[in-house]
């Protein structure tokens, strides 16, 4: 794994902080989640626990009362052996518990600390708490209008998908992409100079990012429309566009390349077609070509000839049905909590071998004791500190809670 050998504390809350410690935990990273002894990450809770048994597979869990000074001597141990720190926590918030940058670089001066928080921590919005649809929204990825009936609904804009700032995908799952990007090259810089760094990531700014090319077309073409839209708000060009075929599946058609057109009108037997382009004309013919076969014919026709046409799967039944996906190996059947549970690889393949079945998301404080005797505490230190309630006892000696809203 290219992380193995990489030891990674996490303390954070929800998806952004967890998500980026998945990235690298899936990577091979030693991944140290630190939690309260009380509550844990609220991803823990019933309703969000698949977010959990996702997000924090592969990683250990420590809880600790980071409240108390024996508490903050386990800390410093632990981040005398890590490599990097990953927290979502806003502002100037872990300053106050100890776990600013400034604070832990005096402790760890090559600590790579990445903050990866909903807007930042610089700006008016910096100490603003978010959830993901919020750093979707200030992107301009959510678009709203108002409805018929006097509540807001998605515009027209966001449910046809085509204006260019939609394209940035999710804020948590894109803030975690950066980070854990920005933590790897982190990581290469400490070794090249022996010096740390502070990475802050906004992952509103994520979006925006991640969407880059229709954002540079719209910022430095303003004055030429975008190619996939005319007045209507639908794609004009026929030669990129969905169709749907005899079955009622969609395919979505991209031959604008000239070879790649040509060849298809060779195929289907219309070369009058070669010199068109766009047009709501040469749509509709491209459309009684494509209506007269099953999708599968024009999947097996784009294999044959490598030809530049692809499923449009609708829902996570077709996407996991995809041969291409399957073949992949995107998703893995496994376990948690005594169930089946299908987990999500990532889509990179290193070495030609897909990744190992990862170990289940860890239950709170499930690896405080051996993570203290890694750090040198003895047996009698550790029962003291259980005792103490300064680290969580055993998942099965402990209270579960089942809801911590509203609480500190």
């Amino acid at each position: 794994m290219l992380l193995s050998g990489y030891r990674i504390i996490e303390s954070s809350m929800l998806l952004n902080g967890a998500s980026t410690g998945m990235m690298l935990a899936d990577l091979g990273a030693d991944v140290i989640k630190i939690e309260s002894p009380a509550m844990g990450d609220y991803l823990r809770l019933p309703e969000t626990r698949h977010l959990h048994l996702q997000a924090s597979k592969g990683k250990r869990s420590i809880a600790i009362d980071m409240k108390t000074e024996r508490g903050r001597e386990i800390f410093g141990r632990l981040l005398a052996t890590s490599d990097a720190f990953v927290t979502n926590a806003i502002a100037d918030r872990n300053d106050r518990l100890g776990l600013g940058y400034d604070q832990l670089k005096a402790l760890k001066p090559d600590i790579v600390y990445c903050q990866n928080t909903g807007f930042g921590a610089t700006g008016p919005f910096r100490e603003v708490p978010s959830h993901g649809q919020m750093m979707d929204a200030m992107a301009g990825a959510l678009p709203m209008m108002m409805g018929e009936d006097g509540l807001v609904v998605p515009s027209d804009r966001y449910r046809r998908r085509t204006g260019s700032l939609l394209s940035g995908g999710e804020g948590t799952a894109m803030g975690a992409i950066y980070s854990a990007f920005h933590i790897a090259a982190g990581l290469a810089h400490r070794e090249r100079t022996g010096e740390g760094c502070f990475i802050d990531v906004s992952s509103a700014h994520a979006v925006v990012a991640s969407g880059w090319a229709g954002v540079s077309a719209l910022l430095n073409r303003p004055a030429r429309r975008g190619w996939w839209q005319d007045e209507d708000n639908i794609r004009p060009i026929a030669r990129y566009q969905s169709y749907q075929c005899a079955d009622d599946l969609f395919i979505l058609f991209c031959p604008e390349e000239r070879k790649f057109w040509t060849a298809f009108c060779d195929l289907v037997d219309r070369p009058d077609l070669k010199d068109g382009e766009r047009g709501v004309e040469l749509r509709h013919e491209i459309q009684s070509i494509i209506g007269a076969q099953p999708r599968q014919h024009w999947l097996d026709l784009a294999i044959a000839h490598n030809l530049p046409i692809g499923p449009v799967n609708d829902g996570i039944e077709e996407v996991g049905a995809d041969p291409q996906i399957a073949a992949r190996g995107l998703f893995v059947e496994a376990e948690a909590d005594g169930k089946p549970f299908t987990y999500i690889r990532q889509p990179a393949i290193v070495d030609r071998v897909l990744a190992p079945v990862p170990a289940p998301a860890p239950e709170l404080g499930e690896h405080s004791d051996a993570i203290l005797a890694e750090l040198g505490f003895d047996e009698a230190a550790i029962l003291s500190l259980r005792a103490d309630g300064i680290v969580a006892a055993p998942p099965s000696e402990r209270h579960i809670i089942s809801s911590i809203y509203g609480d500190e």
